[in-house]
């Protein structure tokens, strides 16, 4: 997939987006709430940010509301569409959020070795055709990470109940985009250690069974019940309960790592 693609992808995604106002908020609430866990405090680091694609369209957004209250850290961004770029830098300059903003690709990103302290790859590698692409980003963010620096990467998780109905969905053009290649937590174990890192960290999040649960809120939201998103979300809350514990990776869509770069 490339620039063009996601260029058009934005175009559709601006018109109607694909999550549900209640299900984008949550993906968020998980989202900044692992970075405020495992990243208590990035004062003074420099962040990476590995695309732009809630941040230009969606309610899942992550950079508009995080890093707060961490003085000095120098936010940046890459994506590989230049329509997402260009969306995600004007929605950041509304909210007077600063952040160098870049077209870049995630397997050849265009920075020196060792330039930022942490990495925020919130399923980006998970797009591309091929597992040797997802590996090449993730050789790419070792690259870029100065040595003790951390990443928290999410990718889909194949092994969700769900995952093949969804794959099957995206087949018939139902989903919007394209769905790449994917690993296990199990694979990743094996994966990630020969490129430098360790895993610090390692669970499911976003428990949701995303087909049924939006089937369900078309249904709400046909009926317009009035004030019906706040205990929506506090019932959505509830399921991340599960991570941590056993049977998680059954119900969970993303599989969460935080990963720190072995110092030589």
């Amino acid at each position: 997939m490339n620039g063009e693609y996601w260029d058009r992808v934005a175009l559709e995604m601006a018109r109607e987006y694909h999550l549900d106002p209640v299900m984008a908020e949550h993906k968020r609430r998980v989202h900044v709430g692992l970075l405020r866990e495992w990243w208590p405090d990035v004062a003074g680091k420099r962040v990476l940010k590995s695309d732009l694609f809630e941040e230009a369209l969606g309610g899942d957004q992550v950079l508009l509301d995080w890093p707060e209250g961490s003085a000095g850290a120098r936010i940046a961004a890459v994506d590989l569409s230049r329509e997402i770029v260009r969306r995600a830098e004007r929605r950041l300059a509304e909210a007077g959020r600063g952040a160098d903003l870049a077209v870049a690709d995630a397997r050849r990103l265009p920075f020196r070795d060792g330039a930022f302290d942490r990495l925020f790859s919130c399923s980006t590698l998970d797009h591309f055709t091929g597992v040797e692409d997802l590996m090449r980003g993730l050789a790419e963010g070792a690259r870029i990470l100065a040595p003790g620096g951390e990443m928290v990467l999410l990718l889909d998780n194949p092994q969700a109940l769900f995952y093949p109905l969804v794959r099957r969905l995206e087949r018939k053009g139902m989903i919007g985009f394209h769905l790449g290649k994917t690993l296990g937590v199990a694979r990743l174990g094996k994966e990630l250690p020969p490129l430098g890192f360790e895993i610090l960290d390692a669970r499911a999040v976003y428990h949701i069974p995303r087909v049924l649960f939006t089937a369900f809120l078309k249904g709400v939201r046909a009926l317009r019940i009035p004030s019906a998103d706040a205990p929506l979300l506090r019932l959505l809350s509830l399921t991340e309960r599960a991570q941590g514990k056993p049977g998680q990776y059954a119900c969970g869509w993303y599989t969460a790592l935080h990963l720190r770069k072995i110092r030589p």
